[in-house]
């Protein structure tokens, strides 16, 4: 089968950035709903383990991602390194959308930003605090597999939705692994 690869209308009309944000937020928002109704009822049915299998599953999402990109870094004879990771992970629709900040170090990477519509539609949806928390950890699965995927020499350190609730920003810390822990 094949699949149009997008919808045959088009337009002139220039949007503001307020009606793509609001749009990018509705979508996105659908979808954190939707993963959250299913895993929320598998974990009725089969217990907590729904929610590492799920986790397993993101990680491994977000692992291949990272393996990608890694390929596509070294095919263009760029080094696989912190500051090439950074421009992977920064780009002009992350910085817009949300607020995402760059710092690179010779021995770390740090990401932070000040925005993230997930945990609002979940506590919308009447979660409480400890399963945003929770749910907000899952999705981060994919930032840390990708790290992880594209260098394996490199972790990741999520702060997750609690610091983005207190602090105003949530942040991955990606790092060298400790060799010496590992062995």
């Amino acid at each position: 089968m094949e699949f149009p690869e997008k919808s045959r209308s088009t337009t002139d009309k220039l949007f503001t950035w307020e009606e793509v944000r609001k749009l990018l937020d509705k979508e996105t928002m659908r979808r954190a709903e939707y993963i959250a109704r299913i895993l929320i009822k598998l974990s009725e049915f089969y217990g907590g383990d729904v929610f590492t299998v799920a986790a397993h599953v993101i990680y491994q999402i977000g692992f291949e991602k990272g393996r990608a990109r890694a390929r596509f870094v070294e095919a263009e004879g760029s080094e696989n390194n912190l500051e090439n990771l950074a421009k992977l992970v920064s780009h002009e629709t992350a910085k817009l959308y949300l607020g995402n900040e760059v710092e690179v170090k010779p021995d770390q990477l740090l990401v932070r930003e000040d925005y993230c519509p997930l945990p609002r539609k979940w506590k919308e949806m009447g979660l409480p605090e400890d399963q945003i928390v929770s749910f907000c950890f899952l999705f981060d699965q994919v930032d840390k597999g990708m790290v992880e995927g594209y260098n394996r020499e490199f972790e990741a350190h999520l702060s997750g939705c609690r610091d983005l609730a207190e602090t105003g920003h949530c942040q991955m810390l990606v790092k060298r692994r400790d060799r010496s822990a590992a062995e």
